[in-house]
């Protein structure tokens, strides 16, 4: 009988000790203390810097009930073992906690209130809050959540839930979830951009679970409007490009023709001056005899006719003195003699030796 009523008692007498359990002013320190002081209900380091804390010597601390750590610059936190403790309120607002150790604030019957408020938490641990079946109130607002483990949500008493301030993803498995609790439907979803900025109460599960064949063609349709509106492009370009080929490929054929007649005018002038200025050798002046025949300088007739071996038709003296064909060609030398003096003298780059000019 004696051990039935002290198994009723003392879990009354500790629950009034627990509220009227009172903290003492905030002790400000710039590291976590080695020992714990023993003997307190409330420990209170708001406002230090710690930066590490090594939670082990806090849970093993048996006559805890309140722990404020807030705005204590902490960044990580270090479980070395789970067990359980008296703990009922634990403080850590305002900190720059990213990450949490696995199976944080795990078998704590009495837990009742966590505030994690204004930290850095991308993700919440495996086995966070589990066997903690006395959660009241839990604080999560102000941190880089996205989604959250069913575990959670399913707390058999819970009465708070603060979830604003989050960049939720209100995907089709997280608004399953959150359909069936109603505290958690406050939150306001960020992605996907059909339901941004919507709160999860609002959205249907239609808006966020579409097939999944829908879902890759409108990933898949824009890439094909702009694969088409390149290829467009592209034979756009080729078809302006084609007229401006073809007009220069005429041009450089007209140009050709017109340089390769410009060639040919070119070459027949060259022969043309070049015929002009072809000297008859003397040999062939002195093979006439004829002192009333004169034989042009330069003419391509005479060239050919002496080449050839022929003379003009021409009536022939019946009887040559010796004497008088010695004279006539003497004085046909003379005469070509001078007249090639003359020419040669004309074309540039050209000396005549004194030779030349003896007769």
């Amino acid at each position: 009988m004696l051990g039935g009523w002290t198994a009723f008692v003392f879990p009354l007498l500790r629950a009034a000790v627990a509220s009227t359990c009172l903290c003492p002013p905030a002790t400000i320190l710039s590291e976590f203390p080695s020992e714990v002081p023993v003997g307190v209900c409330c420990l209170n380091y708001s406002g230090s810097t710690l930066g590490l804390v090594p939670w082990s010597r806090l849970t093993n601390h048996s006559g805890l009930h309140i722990l404020d750590l807030s705005r204590c610059n902490i960044t990580s936190l270090e479980l070395s073992s789970v067990g359980a403790s008296l703990l009922e309120k634990v403080y850590l607002a305002h900190n720059g906690i990213a990450a949490l150790p696995r199976y944080f604030l795990a078998g704590q019957p009495r837990l009742k209130v966590v505030d994690l408020s204004r930290n850095m938490l991308v993700e919440l641990p495996v086995g966070f809050l589990q066997d903690s079946d006395n959660l009241l109130r839990l604080d999560l607002r102000e941190n880089q959540l996205r989604s959250l483990p069913a575990s959670v949500l399913q707390r058999p008493v819970l009465r708070s839930l603060e979830l604003d301030g989050n960049p939720w993803e209100c995907s089709c498995s997280f608004l399953e979830i959150l359909e069936a609790e109603e505290l958690a439907r406050n939150l306001t979803c960020a992605t996907p951009w059909t339901l941004a900025g919507r709160v999860a109460r609002s959205a249907k599960l239609s808006d966020a679970c579409r097939p999944t064949s829908l879902t890759a063609l409108f990933v898949a349709l824009p890439i094909l409007i702009l694969a088409t509106l390149l290829v467009c492009w592209c034979c756009g370009r080729k078809r302006k490009e084609a007229p401006a080929f073809g007009a220069s490929k005429k041009q450089t054929s007209s140009s050709r023709g017109t340089g390769s007649k410009g060639d040919r005018d070119l070459t027949q002038n060259s022969a043309d001056h070049l015929g002009e200025g072809i000297l008859i050798p003397a040999s062939k002046m002195l093979e006439s005899t004829n002192e009333d025949e004169e034989v042009p300088l330069g003419s391509m007739e005479s060239l050919h006719s002496g080449s050839n071996g022929r003379r003009p038709s021409r009536s022939e003296p019946d009887a040559v003195s010796v004497t008088e064909v010695l004279k006539d060609s003497t004085d046909r030398e003379k005469a070509y003699m001078t007249q090639s003096t003359e020419y040669y003298s004309l074309v540039p780059g050209i000396q005549l030796d004194d030779s030349d000019h003896e007769g």
